[in-house]
């Protein structure tokens, strides 16, 4: 297979994301991967990205949004307190390690002030199914959502080489249990709950919020999949036949990462790990943001659930950010991050 080009966008967008600082992007990067070849881990994982874009994101049914002439969101002292802690111990069910256990950590921050509790946010970090920074992903847009008035928890879950997506779904239940057990601890109405992810997060928020797995007011897509089938849509040939092969992310998340399956092979769990399959009008509202020059997640896919979302009768808004790419800035500006703190302030 020839070489693929794992781009430092890439990097940044799976190992913390952009961090936010006068308008500048600092790449963030897991020194332990190999990109050799395109692999990303040791069972040979890739995660492609396209070479070109070849069809644009319709956008006539979205409100489409040139931030590049604004600020950033920044906040230079955190009032809120915060925490990082075990939130559930488990066992890898995939992989090499199979069987052994595995700590899933969460980070908390929360006002800690008396008087009503405050709604809260789970926040599902990306990562390409590979890993997940509940510490480092969209740090400042975390600090800056709590400086509203938001308890905000981003949590680990399982990953390829340690579990499949339906494990990940566990531990977002599992979360939210935590969530609803210390409430009071907290002082967070865990009544008043939102979903909230970027990438790989956005659809975990994506597939947990329409599969109904809690009383979920709200919604928070950043440009994150629906049909796995279809990740490279937009994309050049080369990338879309990567996406479609054993060695995709997707694929091993689905299948195992010894199945040598592809994402289209096990069709009951493809269709199960599908948002779309189970969009209903009984569905929270949703707000999405992708970018026009996404070369990682095909725009289409933000596209695809807000249509069905839509179809169904269910409130959906999305954003398109000109010239924005995957987890770079324009997320965390001020348009954005506005209609986000409003957006929930209206729903919880």
């Amino acid at each position: 297979m020839k070489k693929m080009a794992i781009t430092l966008l890439l990097c940044a967008a799976l190992f913390g994301g952009c961090k936010s600082n006068e308008n500048k992007t600092e790449t963030k990067m897991d020194k332990s991967i190999s990109f050799e070849d395109g692999a990303v881990t040791e069972y040979g994982t890739i995660l492609p990205a396209a070479r070109e874009i070849r069809v644009k994101a319709d956008t006539s049914s979205s409100i489409v949004v040139d931030w590049r002439e604004e600020d950033v969101v920044h906040v230079e002292k955190m009032s809120a307190k915060e925490e990082v802690f075990v939130y559930k111990k488990s066992v890898s069910t995939d992989g090499k390690e199979k069987g052994e256990s595995l700590l899933l950590k969460m980070d908390l921050m929360y006002s800690g002030k008396e008087g009503s509790k405050t709604p809260v946010i789970l926040f599902i970090p990306g990562g390409g199914f590979i890993g997940c920074d509940c510490e480092g992903s969209l740090r400042e847009e975390r600090k800056w959502l709590s400086e509203k008035g938001f308890a905000v928890a981003s949590i680990e879950y399982h990953v390829v080489g340690n579990g499949f997506y339906y494990d990940a779904l566990d531990d977002i239940k599992d979360a939210l249990s935590f969530l609803e057990e210390n409430a009071s601890k907290y002082n967070i109405d865990p009544c008043r709950l939102a979903l909230m992810g970027n990438s790989a997060g956005g659809y975990f928020t994506a597939l947990a919020a329409t599969k109904g797995i809690a009383k979920i007011k709200a919604a928070v897509d950043l440009y994150g999949l629906s049909d796995l089938m279809k990740i490279g849509s937009d994309f050049d040939d080369e990338c879309q036949k990567i996406h479609l092969s054993p060695k995709s992310s997707e694929s091993q998340y689905v299948s195992g990462v010894f199945s040598k399956k592809t994402i289209g092979d096990d069709k009951e769990k493809t269709l199960d790990a599908n948002p779309l399959t189970h969009v209903s009008a009984e569905c929270c509202p949703f707000l999405l943001f992708h970018g026009d020059a996404d070369n990682l997640v095909s725009p289409s896919q933000t596209l695809l659930l807000h249509n069905a979302l839509l179809a169904s009768g269910v409130e959906s808004t999305r954003y398109s950010l000109v010239g924005a790419g995957h987890g770079t800035n324009g997320f965390n500006s001020k348009s954005a991050m506005n209609a986000i703190e409003e957006f929930l302030k209206k729903k919880l």
